[in-house]
């Protein structure tokens, strides 16, 4: 009997609240037309109103909120891109810059080369010593080519040096600067005699030129054609041109004065050279 006291209770409880509202819901029904209703009604109207544009503004919020993300988002993927564009022109552009670089250094040597009495071949600087010590550069042509050993290499300033080691397609080139390089020169204005030579560092010195004989600075050094010691020949044909003059020592007690000479090709910086393969053309 307890138990079904409890139940009946507990079920009263649940069924009030809806009856409750249910009688209220049919109050409001019959008398909505009343005027205490309507007032009531505009005042809750009024009173939500407040409400509903804090909570209209904040769903135009979170929305302009996801919308920028989106935006951002599409920013990054462009902004990716428009790198990825930037970063293949700048490549592009380098590559452009290599090729009208490559052409005209090539238009540079075929004047050279046309300019020359002689058969020359046109090979690139593959290797040099890059501590400057050895004096020399490899070049990538070789005997399968026509290039053999002692033959003169130039660019389009002057001489580089002669061929002293010949692979099928290599070479190596002992350059002018190198101490165990000698050449018989002239001074072109003058046509003062010597031997120039080349010394530690990228200079080269002129020896042997008698002292009667006018030098002086900015003088142009070059090839004389003439064989040094027992050589029959000399290995560089007459009138290339080796350098210029930029200092001159006179010993007072000696016959002989002495002219430090800067090469005229720039030798840490080639690129290409020309190969004199035959004497004439």
């Amino acid at each position: 009997m307890a138990t079904l006291g409890r139940s009946r209770r507990r079920t009263n409880s649940v069924l009030r609240p809806f009856i409750a509202l249910f009688l209220v819901s049919l109050l409001i029904l019959l008398f909505r037309s009343a005027s205490v209703v309507q007032a009531m009604a505009v005042a809750g109207t009024q009173a939500l109103v407040p409400v509903q544009r804090v909570l209209a503004e904040t769903g135009v919020t979170t929305n302009r909120f996801f919308q920028a993300i989106g935006e951002l988002e599409k920013l990054r993927a462009d902004n990716a891109t428009l790198r990825a564009s930037n970063d293949k022109l700048t490549l592009e552009n380098a590559r452009l810059a290599e090729a009208a670089i490559a052409a005209q250094q090539g238009a540079k040597l075929d004047a050279a080369a046309r300019a020359l009495p002689y058969t020359t071949i046109t090979a690139p600087v593959i290797a040099r010593d890059p501590s400057g010590i050895l004096k020399t550069i490899v070049i990538g042509a070789g005997s399968d080519q026509g290039v053999k050993v002692d033959q003169v290499v130039l660019s389009e300033q002057g001489v580089v040096g002669r061929v002293s080691e010949a692979g099928s397609n290599y070479a190596k080139v002992l350059l002018v600067t190198d101490s165990s390089s000698s050449v018989s020169a002239l001074v072109q204005a003058s046509r003062a005699s010597g031997i120039v030579r080349g010394q530690y560092g990228d200079a080269l010195v002129m020896e042997w030129i008698l002292q009667s004989d006018p030098v002086k600075r900015g003088d142009v050094i070059v090839t004389a054609g003439l064989g040094i010691g027992n050589e029959l020949r000399s290995l560089y044909p007459k009138g290339l041109v080796i350098g210029t003059v930029v200092d001159v020592t006179k010993a007072e007690v000696s016959a002989y004065q002495r002219a430090v000479v800067a090469p005229a090709v720039d030798l840490r910086k080639l690129e290409n050279v020309l190969v004199i393969t035959v004497g004439g053309k």
